[in-house]
């Protein structure tokens, strides 16, 4: 186990000598990372700071590592990664929680929580040229950052109205398609439509491994396809793959259409629709099903929409397949056998001379 941590602290310093070579306008053109992470804030990533001081406050987290250069850090809240200082003081709280390693080079720690983390203080003595790199080389005008360009992103009005937008354009689209695919393959889209209202739970079942399973189908193909052309033969795997993801890309319209239609022939009944057909009730209620989860897309702070869709989607993916695009009913029903002995029983009650004889059948 010292082994171990021993060889990580190697890495570690590893690290920092290979970022002190790469190129400063390289390192500063990334975003810059935040120097106050306030109570409650969370910063997904790591922390990279060039001459400057980093406070996490208590309640904070950062769910990546913190390394800083030339600078101090004051730490009350999470890191959820290793925290590194280049020429620069650690001050810990008590609610200061480190899961994972800690390396001081030319810094110390300390503060309520300093006893209770493990932290490695490496004192390298260093030449003034070097502790003060990083300030040289962004003093230096042939090492200066790009200007920053500030991007103005929307209000949450915006992205609301935009969203509810495109929700309602989407909505007409799948209508339009919806009314088009009724219209051309009503029979089909029934069988698919009677799967799903009867096997829900295996429809749904046989569409999630449908759509997880089809990547790797198709990963594999491409695999053996690419290995193929070797001897002239892999190109006809890449028409096989193509109609697969055509296939599977039709079958998931299919069924989102068969599931439209479902909640269209709902809605047509509450709003007392009169003569209405299957390619109507179908637009009706894939435009009104593609609007709504759209729609909650866009509403802030409301989640779920994405799973309500997967769902959909799966259901009508799976009943698809199980009627082979529409092709023939699911489940299947055996046709009824005769029974012999009935029948026997059934021609002894008749009169004599009301059935011709066998011969006169022959």
């Amino acid at each position: 186990m010292q082994r171990l941590k021993t060889q990580r602290r190697l890495l570690l310093l590893l690290a920092l000598l290979l970022l002190l070579v790469i190129p400063t306008s390289a390192v500063l053109a990334s975003p810059l990372a935040q120097r106050v992470v306030g109570d409650e804030d969370v910063v997904y990533g790591d922390v990279v700071l060039f001459d400057e001081d980093f406070v996490l406050e208590d309640g904070a987290r950062v769910t990546g590592d913190v390394i800083i250069f030339n600078g101090d850090a004051t730490i009350a809240g999470t890191v959820n990664g290793d925290v590194v200082l280049f020429n620069g003081n650690m001050e810990t709280a008590d609610t200061a929680v480190l899961n994972g390693d800690c390396v001081l080079f030319n810094g110390t720690s300390s503060g309520e929580g300093a006893s209770s983390l493990t932290c490695t203080d490496m004192d390298v003595v260093l030449p003034a040229t070097v502790s003060n790199f990083v300030n040289e080389l962004t003093a230096s005008a042939n090492f200066a950052p790009p200007a920053t360009v500030e991007v103005e992103r929307p209000s949450t009005f915006g992205r609301f109205v935009g969203g509810t937008a495109a929700a309602v354009a989407r909505s007409l689209l799948f209508g339009l398609l919806a009314f088009a695919a009724a219209s051309l393959m009503p029979q089909p889209m029934m069988r698919i439509e009677d799967a799903l209202r009867k096997k829900p739970l295996a429809s749904g079942a046989v569409g999630l491994l449908t759509a997880f399973s089809m990547p790797f189908v198709v990963g594999i193909l491409a695999l053996v396809s690419i290995v193929l052309l070797l001897v002239c033969v892999g190109i006809l795997g890449f028409p096989i793959i193509m109609a697969l993801i055509l296939g599977t890309v039709a079958a998931g319209f299919l069924g989102w259409f068969s599931v439209g239609n479902v909640a269209g022939q709902f809605l047509a009944e509450r709003l007392n629709l009169k003569n209405r057909s299957q390619a109507m009730t179908t637009a009706l209620g894939t435009a009104a099903i593609t609007f709504a989860i759209g729609f909650l897309g866009a509403v802030p702070f409301v989640f779920g929409e994405g799973l309500i869709s997967m769902a959909i989607l799966f259901i009508g993916l799976g009943a698809t397949a199980l009627t082979k695009f529409g092709t023939q009913p699911y489940p299947l029903v055996a046709e009824p056998q005769p029974n012999p002995d009935k029948i026997t029983a059934v021609l002894d009650t008749l009169p004599e001379g009301t059935l011709p004889d066998k011969a006169d059948i022959n």
